[in-house]
């Protein structure tokens, strides 16, 4: 132990229930010797939170120097991060214990450059800043000279690359006619795109380019007839859900196939 204490170093020892305290005594007086003008303070783990050191004010802390400990909590590594100055060290004796799990404990509680001696010791080192320290980052440089204009054309060129530019023999392009088939090639009939006045309730006036016969019954003087009505899907009856865009029951409730519709009398008012 006396390999870690140097002359004028303030010194934490954090001990606990186990050792005679003549033989705590003993030690202690070994320590002073070592140190010159330094100082020791001691501190029972169980009451190290209570005493409210202020933060950097110890060179090293030992654990475990009057007898060896068996475990130690995060909370008291922790604190002595918190005392310990910037580039101090922790030293830890321990009975047994398994280097890994301690090293991953002292790492998550702020020390650095864990390492174990060939007499059991454990130690670390606080990093050479302060916990909660910052840093102001320095603004970004800008470059000395300004990008060639070859350059920055070429630039251009990359986000501006079409299908057409590309001559890659591994890239296969889909011909978008390909995705026609020979329907949709076909021209439609005029005749088949005019609107048919004749369906659902007749109206009275024929609409132009009639093509159902209710022009020919008007001029005529016949008053108009009304056609039965036949469905391209089927599905008329189920509902609107069901019905296409054009369907002429559009807005009618649901009915049975064959079924005549009719609007009841209350359907018929609006509501109040």
């Amino acid at each position: 132990m006396e390999n870690y204490v140097k002359k004028s170093q303030n010194i934490l020892i954090v001990w606990h229930e186990g050792r005679p305290e003549a033989d705590m005594k003993k030690i202690l007086e070994k320590i002073k010797s070592n140190i010159g003008g330094g100082s020791i303070q001691l501190e029972n783990q169980q009451r190290l939170k209570l005493a409210s050191h202020g933060k950097s004010s110890f060179d090293i802390s030992f654990l475990g120097v009057f007898s060896p400990i068996t475990a130690i909590s995060e909370d008291i590594l922790i604190e002595i991060a918190r005392i310990v100055k910037p580039g101090g060290r922790i030293v830890i004796r321990f009975a047994e214990a398994d280097f890994s799990d301690v090293s991953s404990t002292l790492k998550l509680s702020g020390f650095v450059n864990i390492q174990q001696d060939k007499d059991g010791f454990v130690f670390g080192e606080k990093p050479s800043f302060e916990v909660g320290s910052s840093l102001k980052l320095k603004k970004a440089i800008k470059p000395t000279t300004p990008l060639d204009k070859n350059t920055v054309s070429e630039a251009k060129k990359v986000w501006s690359l079409s299908a057409m530019d590309m001559n890659d023999d591994d890239v296969d392009l889909i011909d978008d006619n390909s995705l026609l088939n020979e329907d949709d090639l076909i021209k439609p009939d005029a005749a088949s795109l005019k609107v048919s006045c004749g369906s659902g309730d007749r109206p009275k006036k024929a609409c132009k380019n009639c093509s159902c016969g209710l022009a020919e019954e008007l001029e005529s003087g016949k008053k108009p007839q009304p056609k039965a009505v036949t469905s391209a899907c089927g599905s008329c009856y189920l509902g609107d859900a069901f019905r296409c865009a054009s369907c002429p029951y559009l807005g009618m409730p649901a009915f049975k196939p064959g079924e005549k519709i009719s609007l009841s009398d209350r359907q018929l008012k609006a509501d109040a």
